[in-house]
Order: structure tokens, then C-alpha cells, then sequence
């Protein structure tokens, strides 16, 4: 299945073509995979994250489905 990933911020340096910027990725995955198999591939840092599916806040444990949009930002303060 395909699934359309953003990683935003530092972690963009994780796209999986390796070119960085935060535009969307299509990224081929097994049936069954879930968000923090994703994070598990791309080898993210084991650091706070804020994971959207399909604009709404999601879980780790979110299976994926095909055509997701898949995006992960690291935690954002400001004021």
C-alpha cells in the first residue's frame, strides 16, 4: 500500500529519499503497518512527536491504511 508522509521540522532530514524538505513523500509499505513502523523505518530519534493521519491526532499504534496522509512534527512552543 501507499502512504503519503510529511515530516516537518528537524525531522525532515528523515525523508526516506534523503533529500529533506518537508513536501509529502509517497512511501510503499506492507498491509498492516502502523505509524510507529513507520517512525521504526524511517529511524526517527526516540523523541517527542506529534503524529497526524488524515488531519486528525493519531497514535503510534494507528494501523495505516492505503492512501493515508501520514504527518510528523516534533513538539512546537512558542508564545
Amino acid at each position: 500500500m501507499n502512504v503519503h508522509l510529511a515530516l516537518f521540522a528537524n525531522l525532515s532530514q528523515y525523508q526516506p529519499d534523503g533529500q529533506g524538505g518537508r513536501s509529502s513523500r509517497v512511501l510503499a509499505l506492507a498491509n498492516g503497518s502502523t505509524v510507529g513502523s513507520v517512525v521504526a523505518l524511517l529511524g526517527l530519534p526516540d523523541d517527542p512527536r506529534i503524529i497526524f493521519v488524515n488531519g486528525r491526532h493519531a497514535e503510534e499504534d494507528r494501523v495505516l491504511d492505503e492512501g493515508d496522509r501520514l504527518a510528523i512534527f516534533p513538539p512546537v512552543a512558542g508564545g
